[in-house]
C-alpha cells in the first residue's frame, strides 16, 4: 500500500506540473488569473472642517481601511481653520480632493460634485429623513451634492430648579406666549434681583432669528424662512410684529436679564448656566455648551417653543446642513462611491450620536435608545415626527438697487437688516402700529429688491416658491 500511494502521488504531481507549462506557454502572462493578483491599493483623499467628532470617524475609518474588500484606503484630512482657503487652492491648482465635506458655493459653481440622485437607492431613501435628500434650490439642474447630515432643532431651554423655587411645575413649561410672559414675572419676583425669567441677546442682532423668526414657527407664522412665505412667493415680516411688542413688554416689566441689548449670546448662556435665568432660546449646538462650555450648575430641560394662543398650527422647526461631496472629476470613481456609502452609512451615524456628537437626518441616530444619557439635552433636541425644515428663502443680489433701499435709516441691502430693524424697533420701545408699520416697509423693500433681482436675471423665484407647503404635518 504505502508504494501504490507513493507512485500515485507522482503521477498526480507529474500532471499538474503540465497543466502549469500547458497554460503558461499557450498565452503567456494573459493567462493568469487576474483573480490571482491582489488588487493594488488606491487611496481616496477625503477633506473636512469638522474637528470635534474625530475621534470617532478616524476610529471607523481605521477599520473600514482594515476591512474593506476593495483595498481602499480613506486618506482624512482635517482643516479646522482655513478649510475654504486651503479648497480654493486646491481648486486653483487642479487638486480637489475625491471628497469633500460641507462644500462652498465656489466648489459648486465650479463644477465640482457629482450628482448623487442616481446613487440614492430606495434603502437611502428609507434611512434618511427627506429633508436629508433636498436638493437646494440653487442647484445646477435639479442635482444634489450631497446628502444633508446635521440637524440644528430650535427650543426653549428652562431651568427646573429656578421653576420650582418660584412655585412653577418644573415639569410644565410655558405652552402659550402668555403663559410665558406670566411665568417670566413669576420667576422675576422670587428672585431677589438676583434670578430673572428671561435672556435676550441681542447686541448680536442676529438671534432676533431664534426669539422671533424661529419660535414663530409652532404659531402658524412662518411659511418659509427668514420671512419669505414659500406659499405665496412674497417675503411677510408682519406675523413677526406682535413677538418684537411681547419681548418689549418682558422687558418694561424687569422679566429679561438687565441690560438687554449689552449682552451676546455667550454672556447670557454663561448666566443660564449660573443659574439666573429661567429660560432661553437654544439650538442643538447649545447641548455641547451647557455640558462643556458653560457646565449647568442646575436641572435644566428642553421643550417645544410655546405658541401666540395654545394652538399649534405649525412643527418645530429645524434645518439641515453639512454632507460629503464626491469631486466628479475623481480618477477613482468606483472607489470614491463605495467611501461616500461608507460615510453616511448607519453604523457612522449611530457611533457620532452614541458620543453625544449631533443631531443627525439618519433614522438610526435619531433612535432615543441610543442617545448619551451624560450629554443632557441631546433628547430634547431630536427632531421627531411633527418637526419641519422650512423652505429656503431666495439667495439676493443686494448690489442690484443701488443705492439701497431704505427702512426709516437702515439700508435694505444684507439679509441681516431684518434683525437689525427688529432690534431698532426693541431698543426704542415701539408700539405696535410703529412696529407694523417698519415691518410692513421691510417686506415692501425685499419684495422690491426680488423683483429686481429677477428683472437682473440673477435669481429665479420660482425655485423657492412651495404653493403646496404645509408648516403643520396631518
Amino acid at each position: 500500500m504505502p508504494k501504490m500511494k507513493r507512485g500515485k502521488q507522482a503521477i498526480l504531481a507529474a500532471a499538474a506540473l503540465l497543466l502549469v507549462i500547458t497554460g503558461c506557454s499557450s498565452k503567456g502572462d494573459a493567462g493568469s488569473s487576474a483573480t490571482d493578483k491582489p488588487k493594488e491599493k488606491v487611496s481616496i483623499e477625503v477633506w473636512a472642517n469638522s474637528r470635534h467628532d474625530l475621534e470617532v470617524r478616524e476610529s471607523l475609518i481605521k477599520k473600514f481601511n482594515e476591512t474593506n474588500p476593495d483595498n481602499i484606503e480613506i486618506n482624512y484630512k482635517i482643516f479646522a481653520d482655513n478649510y475654504e482657503e486651503q479648497l480654493k487652492l486646491a481648486l486653483n491648482a487642479g487638486n480637489l480632493p475625491d471628497l469633500a465635506y460641507n462644500i462652498s458655493a465656489d466648489l459648486a459653481n465650479a463644477d465640482y460634485p457629482l450628482d448623487l440622485n442616481p446613487l440614492i437607492t430606495d434603502d437611502i431613501r428609507n434611512r434618511f429623513d427627506e429633508s436629508a435628500l433636498t436638493v437646494l434650490p440653487t442647484a445646477k439642474n435639479g442635482e444634489l451634492d450631497r446628502v444633508f447630515e446635521n440637524v440644528t432643532t430650535f427650543k426653549l431651554v428652562y431651568n427646573k430648579d429656578l421653576f420650582k423655587a418660584s412655585g412653577l411645575d418644573p415639569e410644565k413649561p410655558p405652552t402659550t406666549w402668555k403663559e410665558m410672559q406670566e411665568y417670566a414675572k413669576q420667576i422675576t419676583a422670587s428672585g431677589g434681583g438676583q434670578k430673572f425669567g428671561l435672556g435676550l441677546p441681542v447686541k448680536q442682532t442676529v438671534f432676533w432669528r431664534y426669539y422671533v423668526i424661529h419660535p414663530a414657527a409652532v404659531s402658524g407664522d412662518n411659511n418659509g424662512r427668514e420671512g419669505w412665505n414659500a406659499v405665496t412667493g412674497q417675503y411677510d415680516f408682519a406675523p413677526f410684529g406682535k413677538y418684537v411688542k411681547w419681548w418689549i413688554d418682558v422687558n418694561k416689566e424687569g422679566s429679561v436679564f438687565p441690560g438687554a441689548g449689552t449682552y451676546d449670546n455667550d454672556m447670557i448662556r454663561a448666566q443660564f448656566a449660573e443659574g439666573n435665568i429661567g429660560m432661553l432660546s437654544a439650538a442643538t449646538w447649545d447641548i455641547g455648551v451647557f455640558n462643556d462650555q458653560f457646565p449647568a450648575k442646575n436641572d435644566w430641560a428642553v421643550a417645544d417653543f410655546p405658541t401666540w394662543d395654545g394652538e399649534a398650527l405649525g412643527g418645530p422647526a429645524f434645518e439641515t446642513g453639512n454632507g460629503f461631496s464626491i469631486n466628479k472629476k475623481t480618477k477613482h470613481l468606483e472607489e470614491a462611491k463605495k467611501v461616500w456609502e461608507f460615510l453616511i452609512s448607519d453604523e457612522m451615524f449611530v457611533e457620532l450620536a452614541k458620543k453625544g456628537l449631533g443631531s443627525f437626518t439618519n433614522a438610526a441616530a435619531q433612535d432615543k435608545a441610543i442617545q448619551p444619557t451624560d450629554r443632557k439635552g441631546v433628547e430634547g433636541f431630536l427632531i421627531d415626527d411633527q418637526s419641519v425644515s422650512y423652505p429656503m428663502a431666495p439667495r439676493l443680489d443686494y448690489s442690484v438697487v443701488n443705492p439701497p433701499l431704505k427702512v426709516g435709516s437702515q439700508d435694505v441691502n444684507k439679509a441681516g437688516v431684518v434683525n437689525d430693524i427688529m432690534n431698532a424697533l426693541f431698543m426704542s420701545n415701539q408700539e405696535l402700529p410703529e412696529i407694523e408699520k417698519k415691518l410692513q416697509e421691510l417686506g415692501d423693500a425685499f419684495n422690491q429688491l426680488a423683483k429686481a433681482n429677477v428683472e437682473a436675471g440673477t435669481v429665479d423665484l420660482s425655485k423657492y416658491e412651495k404653493t403646496d407647503f404645509k408648516p403643520l404635518k396631518p
